[in-house]
């Protein structure tokens, strides 16, 4: 069994009387684009900051690229990390490659490795260009260029596409993919867009008040959440009446049913037929990671 790059046990941060961060235990596999999911407050950042050293937790332990994280060992685990959190940390009125040498004197990095990673993000037309005239874009990809100055296995990007148009997403987004995909490199990546975790990561981890609510694949957590089932009929009202301990929700052409699993739902058609209800189609509404996202944060509420 292959070594996570990211475990931790118990991860606990309080602030005060306040656990910001509560009992978290996170995996992050090698190889893969892992998103960390969370309403506002939730602990995403917290979490990332303490996987990096940069806030101490209450108490918990952290593993990085298999070594534990402790104060004298620091050092050297962060050696085989890059980072991107909040705005990328260049100087504008210096130029891309201006900036790039500082970083690589900064971390000790080797030059072909800062060669390699300016490529890697498709800047190297840009780096006599000063900062100040990058579009936001090209500023996100000069900072992800820094984070892998040092070749790092494993990078923590915290809302990477935060500010940026359609285009800018979907060029970042195409980068961290690339990263896994066609490097090998481990991302654990944050964002307050869904639908961007749910084109870009396969593993995901969804915190609510700082407590774990779902880890695993998103197979796992689709199979795991029976979508809806949309009943297409003519005679909405009689099917509405006939299926009224089940709920039903009524939608244009039809009604729709939460929570039936395959036999329920072969009840529920026969149900219907055997009081003549005409039947169009019946099909399952593939639920989006947003629909899932706010269900599963929600029940967590109701449950609190």
């Amino acid at each position: 069994m292959e070594t996570p790059m990211i475990q931790t046990h118990g991860l606990t941060k309080t602030y005060g009387h306040t656990d910001v961060v509560h009992n978290l235990d996170l995996k992050v596999a090698p190889g893969v684009v892992h998103g960390l999911l969370g309403p506002n407050g939730s602990g995403k950042s917290t979490t990332m900051k303490m996987l990096l050293g940069l806030i101490a937790p209450t108490h918990g332990d952290i593993s990085v690229l298999g070594h534990p994280m402790t104060r004298a060992n620091r050092a050297h685990v962060l050696a085989g990390v890059g980072s991107l959190i909040e705005a990328p940390a260049a100087y504008p009125h210096l130029t891309g490659g201006e900036n790039m040498r500082i970083v690589a004197r900064l971390l000790g990095a080797d030059p072909e490795a800062v060669r390699r990673a300016v490529s890697l993000v498709r800047l190297e037309g840009q780096m006599d260009k000063l900062v100040k005239n990058y579009s936001l874009g090209m500023k996100q990809r000069l900072g992800i260029a820094m984070a892998l100055a040092r070749d790092p296995q494993l990078l923590i990007l915290d809302e990477p596409t935060n500010g940026l148009d359609p285009a800018g997403i979907e060029e970042i987004r195409e980068l961290i993919i690339s990263l896994a995909r066609d490097h090998g490199r481990t991302v654990l990546v944050s964002s307050h867009l869904l639908s961007e975790i749910e084109k870009m990561a396969t593993d995901l981890t969804i915190i609510n008040h700082g407590k774990l609510v779902f880890q695993g694949s998103q197979e796992e957590l689709y199979s795991a959440q029976l979508p809806d089932v949309f009943i297409q009929t003519p005679e909405v009202a009689t099917a509405v009446s006939v299926l009224r301990a089940l709920q039903p929700k009524r939608v244009e052409g039809g009604v729709e049913l939460s929570g039936l699993d395959d036999a329920h739902v072969a009840d529920t058609i026969a149900l219907l037929v055997a009081y003549g209800v005409p039947l169009h189609q019946v099909l399952r509404k593939r639920r989006s990671l947003e629909d899932i996202f706010i269900g599963l944060t929600n029940d967590e509420v109701a449950s609190a």
